[in-house]
């Protein structure tokens, strides 16, 4: 369920990414009617857990296109609040809502999208104990200042 396949037979690695990043890949760009048909169709390959964004290289292969390895600009590096973030949409998506950085980036590195993953595996079962979304947005809240009180830490502050 990683961004990574284990059956994957190329070394490449996968990005998560938008729609545009793929549409990109063509000349002139994708029309999103003719994208969708290829969502339809099975050859561009929707990443289940975020609404909106695509397995680049597994969407290429089987566009019958070359696999990157890296993607034309340089993806921006998540911090752990950032991440902490993400695996709490990954669990809940209607209690806790995408952040903000979240609608702006084109693309994720597939080890922040692992990171997330790890972590919403981590928090899951807390969660699970919670009985009114009251007490897991206290519980998500709690999780992000004991994040900032460990950055604080670091950063001897």
């Amino acid at each position: 369920m990683a961004s990574q396949s284990s059956t994957k037979s190329s070394s490449n690695p996968e990005f998560v990414v938008r729609r545009e990043t793929i549409s990109a890949y063509f000349h002139p760009p994708l029309p999103t009617s003719t994208f969708h048909d290829l969502v339809n169709k099975g050859k561009i390959v929707p990443f289940k857990l975020l609404r909106g964004f695509y397995k680049l290289n597994e969407s290429l292969k089987r566009l019958g296109l070359k696999e990157v390895e890296s993607l034309p600009s340089e993806v921006q590096k998540r911090s752990m609040t950032e991440i902490l973030q993400l695996a709490f949409t990954l669990i809940d998506p209607l209690i806790f809502p995408m952040p903000p950085w979240l609608m702006t980036v084109e693309a994720l590195d597939d080890r922040d999208v692992d990171h997330a993953l790890l972590q919403s595996n981590i928090h899951r079962e807390d969660l699970d104990l919670c009985d009114s979304i009251q007490e897991k947005l206290a519980y998500f809240n709690g999780v992000l200042s004991a994040q900032a009180l460990r950055e604080a830490d670091k950063e001897g502050i």
